[in-house]
């Protein structure tokens, strides 16, 4: 009796271990993602005024062309930053997108002036930065991050509309080789404060750093 017992647990264990196996290969085996191919770079920065036309993106799915949705429409007049996204979505519900940066820089004179010496809040002696002009809209600064040594972020960035920071991917901005762009666009307050979040690694998170001038 328990040699049966032990015989009819053993196909019952080996009947659902068949079962899994066959449901995980038919989903991995049958399953086509849409593939997005964007036109050009993924970042894009252009002034206020010019010409603009999205380059679109080339989405295939089993390598045959497939439609897709763009979220956004960039609107070269007026300065700002604009996300475009290429999503796609096959017959069984999952996703695919692929996104690009569009930069729209104010052509007017700015207010503002950011040269000069600054510091990360709240103030301490490693997070001292220097901020040298380039021209009008743009800049150079040697401590983005707050943080000193190895990792300390030289950047461009660029001040958008006056209100609007943002900085260009960077490759190699750090001594350690990180490579470095906004997060999201960052916020300028007056002449003497702004802020921004970066993606550089996981060195630095994602969170706001806030810089006053000295």
């Amino acid at each position: 009796m328990k040699n049966i017992f032990k015989s009819i647990l053993c196909l019952f264990v080996v009947f659902l271990s068949s079962c899994d196996t066959d449901s995980t290969g038919d989903i991995s085996d049958t399953t086509d993602y849409a593939v997005i191919e964007m036109n050009g770079s993924d970042e894009v920065i252009i002034n206020q005024g010019d010409a603009w036309t999205d380059p679109s993106a080339n989405v295939t799915l089993a390598g045959a062309p497939y439609p897709f949705e763009t979220s956004t429409v960039v609107d070269p007049n007026v300065p700002g930053v604009y996300y475009i996204t290429y999503s796609a979505v096959n017959d069984l519900g999952f996703s695919a997108s692929a996104t690009r940066t569009v930069v729209v820089v104010s052509t007017a004179p700015s207010i503002y002036n950011f040269e000069g010496n600054w510091t990360r809040l709240p103030t301490s002696g490693t997070r001292k930065g220097v901020c040298t002009q380039i021209s009008d809209r743009y800049y150079t600064y040697d401590n983005a991050g707050g943080v000193a040594g190895v990792n300390q972020l030289t950047v461009t960035f660029i001040n958008v509309d006056d209100s609007v920071i943002y900085i260009p991917f960077v490759e190699n901005a750090s001594p350690s080789g990180l490579s470095v762009r906004s997060f999201q666009p960052g916020t300028i307050t007056d002449g003497d404060n702004f802020s921004w979040s970066l993606s550089a690694s996981g060195f630095y998170g994602t969170f706001t750093r806030n810089f006053t001038r000295e």
